[in-house]
């Protein structure tokens, strides 16, 4: 077991008694549409420059449109994710204290699911009645690809990978969170702030017991299925940094809610929107070890990833 991971079995209780329901959830509170729904600055589009062409309502709008689409995220990475563990289970021979803790962690994001499609359906009703996705949806090959790894978890090793990078991505999410309401309490609204602290709580577990799926899992396959699993892991992240899509369906949604930026705004920041993943500074802000600290150092321990590395430069100086 790596230095400094809970142990299966304390993990296991740990998800016993942290439990909680969607109901514990105080969903009296209405999403304040006067405040942000996340922190500035964690989506791609505060890094082109014609962003500072929009005015305070404009980049508000921007901040809660940016907050719909990682809720949308959200939904539809831990959907995957059940369905990869469900075929793992499915197929049997696990060690029992990790057969325990991946049901656990299916329970738990299928209440993830359940949490973020009720905060969705109460920031924006007429959006959300039907559950389906408005701001994120990914590429055709990202979904091809990430359906055949749920399918052939065994073989098509990825998402362990893609597991532990997006859920330390969630705890510095939500850490932002945290650090807003520490430094200014309900700057932020207070609902979406609510559901990022519960995910919080089953996060840090579930980060945790995606390195022990990497140690029984992914360290003991052969050397083509690691080299093919670092293929597919960097297409991911170098379409994930470049952020284009949401952004691209969030400038869209913006230039609906508000004519004025149709004409030159919204087609500039497009046109800037092509060099945010050059951006350093985004990168400092997002893709630093400030923001994954465990996972680029993990990574830097397989030479299979020596390539990823050029899309992350900020990450690189870190975990050299």
């Amino acid at each position: 077991m790596r230095r400094g991971l809970d142990s299966l079995n304390r993990l296991n209780r740990r998800a016993r008694e942290e439990a909680f329901t969607v109901e514990d959830l105080d969903w009296s509170l209405a999403v304040d549409r006067s405040k942000p729904w996340e922190p500035d600055e964690m989506g791609a589009l505060w890094f082109v420059p014609a962003f500072a062409e929009l005015d305070a309502e404009q980049r508000l709008r921007c901040n809660q449109l940016h907050a719909l689409g990682v809720s949308e995220q959200f939904v539809w990475f831990e959907g995957q994710l059940i369905r990869a563990i469900n075929n793992v289970l499915a197929a049997r021979g696990l060690p029992r204290a990790l057969d325990e803790a991946l049901r656990h962690f299916v329970e738990e994001e299928g209440r993830h699911i359940e949490m973020f499609w009720r905060l969705l359906g109460t920031a924006e009703p007429a959006w959300y009645g039907e559950r389906a996705p408005r701001l994120f949806r990914p590429g055709r090959l990202q979904q091809v690809g990430m359906d055949l790894m749920s399918d052939h978890p065994s073989t098509l090793l990825a998402w362990v990978w893609l597991a532990i990078f997006v859920e330390e991505r969630t705890l510095f999410w939500s850490r932002c969170y945290l650090g807003a309401e520490k430094r200014s309490p309900g700057s932020i609204d207070p609902l979406h702030t609510q559901v990022h602290r519960f995910h919080f709580l089953d996060e840090v577990r579930h980060h945790q017991l995606d390195q022990h799926l990497l140690g029984w899992l992914y360290d003991r396959q052969p050397r083509w299925k690691k080299s093919l699993s670092a293929f597919m892991f960097r297409q991911f992240v170098r379409v994930y940094v470049a952020a284009r899509r949401s952004a691209t369906r969030i400038a869209g949604q913006l230039a609906r809610e508000f004519p004025a930026l149709r004409e030159r705004v919204v087609p500039q920041m497009l046109v800037e929107l092509q060099d945010v993943a050059r951006n350093p500074v985004y990168h400092e802000k997002n893709f630093s070890i400030a923001a994954h600290p465990h996972t680029f150092l993990l990574l830097a321990e397989y030479p299979e990833h020596e390539a990823l590395w050029r899309f992350l430069p900020a990450a690189q100086r870190s975990a050299s």
